[in-house]
């Protein structure tokens, strides 16, 4: 499948059009004091925490697919999950 110059994405998910099927991921949250070159980075105040987000999705073997790496700052975010109990 081509896909055109400039596209993130894919009908069913970029994983689905190569044949890979994410089967489960997990999320890792850990809050912690940024160092002073990040939170200059982020202009945040020296007293603001950020939040580290890792999120992993594997395959039905359990051999991961992707993972995703993102710093939140503390004083802009709020975390909210919804998860179907059945």
């Amino acid at each position: 499948m081509e896909f055109p110059a400039g596209a993130v994405s894919a009908p069913g998910g970029v994983l689905a059009s190569v044949g890979l099927v994410q089967a489960k991921y997990c999320d890792e949250i850990a809050v912690r004091m940024p160092p002073l070159k990040e939170a200059e980075l982020l202009a945040l105040s020296s007293a603001t925490p950020v939040a580290e987000h890792t999120q992993t999705g594997d395959d039905e073997d359990g051999q991961p697919l992707r993972c995703m790496f993102t710093i939140l700052p503390g004083d802009r975010h709020k975390i909210l999950y919804e998860v179907d109990a059945d």
